[in-house]
C-alpha cells in the first residue's frame, strides 16, 4: 500500500498542475516560480496516518516552475533490484494560478483508481506546501485520503552531513575505548546522495592487511540526528557531527543474552 500511495502521490504532483491552463498575466510575480525539491510527505488513510516514506533516493525529485506557465518534473526512484537510484522520464505541463491557490481534480484516472480531490497549495518561508484532499476509489472501495507534500527551495537545499567518505579513527564499547591495529583504523564508510553506502572493512591475517567483502546498502536520515542504516542488526543510530563536519560520531545500543552493549564509533572525513 505504501508503494502504491507513493506512486499516487507523484502522479498527483503532475496532475494538480497540468489540470491547468496557462495564464501568463497571473504568473508574472507568483511565489511558485522557481525549483522546489521534495523533502516530506504525510498520508492520512480513512483516518490512518502515515509518514517517513520518502527514501533519501525520493528526496531528489524536483518540480520547477517557469514563470510561461510551464513547469517540469523530475523524479527519481529508487530500483529495489539492482539498488541503484534511477531518474524516471521528465514530466513537462502547464500551471496556472487561480487566486485562491485552489486547483480542482474530478474523475482524474490511474489504472484500477479513480480521484475526486480538491488541492491547495500554500508557501512558508522557503517552503511549499501541497495539499491534496478528497475520496480514492480502489478495487471498488471509497476511502478517504489526504496527501500532504512538503518542496523545499531548491536554492536552500543543503546536502546531509553524512554524504561522503569516512574513516574510522576510534571505537568505544561500553565507555572502554579498544585498542585498534593500524589495519583496522583502514575501515571507511562511504554514503551517497542518493541513499546508498559502501562500507569496506580489513582485517589482519599474519603480517598482511586484508580487505574484506565490499558491504553495501541503504540510509535514511529519520531526523533528530537518528538515521537508519540497513543490513546491520541495530533498526536505528544516533550520528552527530562535529569540528566542522569533519568528524562523525556514531552512537547505537545492542542487547546480546539480555546485556545491553553501548557503542561509539569515531570517524573522520576522508577525499574519495
Amino acid at each position: 500500500m505504501k508503494k502504491l500511495l507513493l506512486f499516487l502521490s507523484i502522479c498527483l504532483i503532475a496532475a494538480s498542475f497540468n489540470s491547468c491552463n496557462n495564464d501568463d498575466d497571473n504568473n508574472s510575480t507568483d511565489q511558485i516560480i522557481g525549483k522546489w525539491r521534495v523533502n516530506q510527505l504525510f498520508i492520512k488513510i480513512d483516518g490512518q496516518y502515515e509518514d517517513d516514506l520518502l527514501t533519501e533516493c525520493d528526496k531528489k525529485s524536483t518540480i520547477q516552475f517557469f514563470e510561461n506557465g510551464t513547469y517540469q518534473l523530475n523524479v527519481f526512484e529508487f530500483n529495489d533490484n539492482e539498488s541503484i537510484c534511477v531518474a524516471q522520464e521528465t514530466i513537462n505541463g502547464t500551471w496556472e494560478n487561480l487566486d485562491d491557490h485552489s486547483y480542482n481534480l474530478e474523475d482524474f484516472e490511474i489504472p484500477g483508481i479513480t480521484l475526486s480531490l480538491e488541492v491547495n497549495v500554500t508557501f512558508d518561508n522557503n517552503k511549499m506546501i501541497l495539499t491534496l484532499s478528497g475520496t480514492m476509489n480502489f478495487e471498488g472501495e471509497e476511502i478517504d485520503v489526504m496527501v500532504k507534500i512538503i518542496f523545499i527551495d531548491n536554492d536552500d537545499f543543503k546536502p546531509d552531513n553524512i554524504i561522503g567518505k569516512w574513516q574510522l579513527e576510534k571505537e568505544i564499547e561500553n565507555g572502554i575505548e579498544h585498542e585498534l591495529t593500524e589495519c583496522a583504523k583502514k575501515m571507511n564508510i562511504q554514503f551517497f546522495e542518493d541513499g546508498i553506502y559502501e562500507e569496506k572493512d580489513f582485517y589482519n591475517e599474519g603480517l598482511e592487511c586484508i580487505t574484506d567483502e565490499v558491504k553495501k546498502g541503504n540510509w535514511k536520515n529519520l531526523g533528530n540526528n537518528m538515521y537508519e542504516i540497513t543490513d546491520i542488526d541495530v533498526p536505528e543510530i544516533k550520528v552527530t557531527f562535529e569540528s566542522a563536519n569533519t568528524k562523525m560520531i556514531v552512537e547505537f545500543s545492542e542487547t546480546i543474552d539480555n546485556i545491553t552493549h553501548t557503542e561509539k564509533l569515531i570517524f573522520i572525513n576522508v577525499n574519495s
